[in-house]
This record gives structure tokens, C-alpha cells and sequence, in this order.
């Protein structure tokens, strides 16, 4: 038996949302790299590890090569927030709606309960109605806000 507790990595391949005019460093995973990290790991040759007789200099030595290959195949990338326009219509009650409705999904997918399967459905068409008509207003209000240049739009108009 050995001294040491194991250890358990979790690896998670989407990145998180990032909040307003901040920026984010995280490691870029994705299938790529996590496919190119497990190919670097079957390519390593783990005899320094397996001819130690030390439990501490095996441990140590794996380590040190798995951290290697670790850092060389997720590198840190640097996300920056950009305000995205398309998207103006989108409101943190928005957000806390959607994410209540699928609670509601997953609680109603799993019970036979009919009253809930219709409170979920009806829950569906009114958030649906909230969000056509959020965008409404929203690309109204942009539409309403433009002004219009007549000089370009003669010129695109001609080509």
C-alpha cells in the first residue's frame, strides 16, 4: 500500500460566462486538446517511474511528467468580454426564467404528474411570449434610435 491519498481530476470542456467588461484567463480545452493531451500521455514512456524503488521519487516523477504535459497541452487563454449587441434583450429575469423552466423540464420529464406537465407547458408558452416580445421592443428601440444616412443609402442603392 502506498502513502499517498489519489487524486481525482475533473476536467470540464466548456468554458463559463464571463461577467460584464472583465476578462477571464482559463486553460483551452476542448476535443482537440483533451484528444491530443490522452495521445501525449500513451506516448510517454513511464520507465523512470516503473525502475524506482522510492515511492515518493515514483509519485514525483509521474507528476512532474503529467504536470509537463498538462501545461504544454492546455494552454492559458485569455477571454475578454465584449458587449454583444445581438443580445441587448436578454435581462437577468430572462435568464432566471429560462433556468427555472428547465427545472420545470426536468422535474415534469421525470412524474407522471399531468398537472405539472401542463403547468410546464403553459410555463413555456408565456416565457416564450416574454422573450418574442423582449426582442420586439428591443429592435424596436434600436429601429427607432437609427438615424439614416441619405447619402449612403443613394449610393447603395445604385449598385
Amino acid at each position: 500500500m502506498s502513502d499517498h491519498d489519489v487524486e481525482l481530476l475533473t476536467i470540464s470542456t466548456e468554458y463559463s460566462y464571463v461577467p460584464i467588461h472583465r476578462s477571464k484567463i482559463v486553460k483551452k480545452i476542448n476535443k482537440h486538446t483533451i484528444s491530443d493531451f490522452v495521445d501525449k500521455l500513451t506516448c510517454e514512456s513511464w520507465d523512470s517511474i516503473c525502475n524506482s524503488e522510492d515511492v515518493n521519487a515514483m509519485f514525483n516523477s509521474f507528476l512532474s511528467i503529467y504536470l509537463r504535459i498538462f501545461y504544454s497541452r492546455f494552454p492559458l487563454k485569455k477571454l475578454i468580454n465584449r458587449n454583444n449587441n445581438g443580445n441587448n434583450w436578454i435581462t437577468l429575469g430572462t435568464k432566471t426564467s429560462c433556468r427555472h423552466k428547465r427545472e420545470l423540464y426536468l422535474i415534469s420529464s421525470n412524474s407522471n404528474d399531468e398537472k405539472l406537465k401542463r403547468h410546464y407547458q403553459s410555463y413555456c408558452k408565456i416565457l416564450l411570449k416574454v422573450i418574442k416580445e423582449a426582442k420586439k421592443l428591443n429592435y424596436d428601440t434600436k429601429t427607432k434610435n437609427r438615424t439614416i444616412n441619405v447619402k449612403h443609402l443613394g449610393k447603395s442603392l445604385r449598385s
